[in-house]
């Protein structure tokens, strides 16, 4: 929703009906750069690896039940009491229909739809980062609506590259350093090598988790990767890109593409692939393969927060279009806990 340009009808007072995957799937394909937190095949994964348990919903208009957006919320069961739920990069808007970024009016139907939810299906805490972006009119909305920003709150920040231009024209929109170091991954010989996800993973997760333990980061859970990279949908893809030197994979990225979006999920390089650009090659060439394949958006997979300064350079070099959101936040129906 970031991205999307502003659009000014109004949604009337709306109310969220449970949707099954093919009114899921009917819905997604008008979302506009669709955030990977709220695909189908995500909320899969994370029921598969993690005990979450997806419940999602067509937002649609009271008055003549038209979809208006969509949101998927993941529930954690707590015994005799209810749920929590999570839900990450939600609501999402159709691209045809207004978002709450539209009116202040419409900003507070979504939510107050997500309230009544709340208290029908028992959830006893909500937290939610919104797909909406920075702003101290959509702060002040959501504390009138009751929810409360969370101390611990982290802004959540990315950068999205237009897959729909020519190669020419995304390669020439990287910064010089970006191109220059390109080009030495091209004249270095690396070669490209693509096998089939869960086969690839047996190599990338060690070598990764590996990376992590030496680098000191945290990064996303191996299992939750595993099940991500089974997942199988309509406008789902996952590829694991390897570059190649003299027989000896030195690189390797991992990739999703959901609904009109790619989002780059980790990336590992061994010293001789650092020397080499490999990351550098494999991001380009995974470009290319996701535009190939009908994507419209790249996104880098994060910025600021928790990403260290040579990631963050490394992705700003490629010179997307930066954008913000509003953090995380949390509502409960139960007085005692708000």
């Amino acid at each position: 929703m970031c991205c999307r340009p502003a659009n000014h009808k109004m949604i009337l007072p709306c109310n969220l009906v449970e949707a099954d995957r093919q009114a899921w799937n009917a819905c997604w394909g008008r979302v506009r750069s669709s955030p990977l937190y709220q695909s189908w095949e995500y909320g899969e994964a994370k029921r598969c690896s993690q005990r979450f348990r997806p419940e999602r919903f067509v937002i649609r208009r009271l008055a003549d039940q038209a979809p208006v957006g969509l949101v998927q919320a993941l529930v954690y069961s707590l015994p005799w009491l209810g749920g929590v739920a999570r839900i990450s990069r939600g609501p999402v808007f159709l691209e045809d229909s207004a978002g709450p970024a539209s009116t202040p009016a419409d900003l507070e139907a979504a939510f107050r739809a997500l309230q009544t939810a709340a208290t029908q299906r028992r959830w006893r805490l909500v937290r939610i980062a919104p797909e909406l972006p920075a702003g101290a009119e959509t702060v002040a909305r959501l504390g009138t609506l009751g929810f409360k920003r969370r101390p611990e709150n982290v802004a959540i920040a990315s950068a999205l590259l237009d897959l729909a231009r020519s190669p020419q024209e995304i390669q020439a929109g990287f910064n010089a350093r970006w191109r220059r170091h390109l080009k030495k991954a091209e004249r270095m010989g690396l070669a490209l090598e693509v096998p089939p996800p869960q086969e690839a993973l047996a190599f990338l997760i060690p070598a990764y988790e590996a990376m992590q333990q030496e680098k000191g980061f945290k990064g996303m859970p191996a299992e939750l990767l595993r099940h991500m990279a089974a997942q199988e949908g309509p406008a789902w893809t996952c590829r694991i890109l390897f570059a190649r030197h003299r027989q000896e994979r030195c690189g390797g990225v991992m990739i999703v593409g959901h609904g009109d979006t790619c989002t780059y999920l980790v990336g590992w390089t061994s010293p001789e692939g650092r020397r080499r650009q490999a990351n550098s090659f494999l991001l380009w060439q995974a470009m290319r393969e996701f535009r190939d394949l009908g994507y419209r958006f790249f996104d880098v997979g994060g910025l600021g927060g928790r990403t260290t300064k040579g990631v963050e350079e490394f992705k700003k070099g490629l010179r997307g279009q930066e954008y913000s959101l509003i953090g995380e936040y949390s509502y409960s129906p139960w007085p005692f806990l708000k």
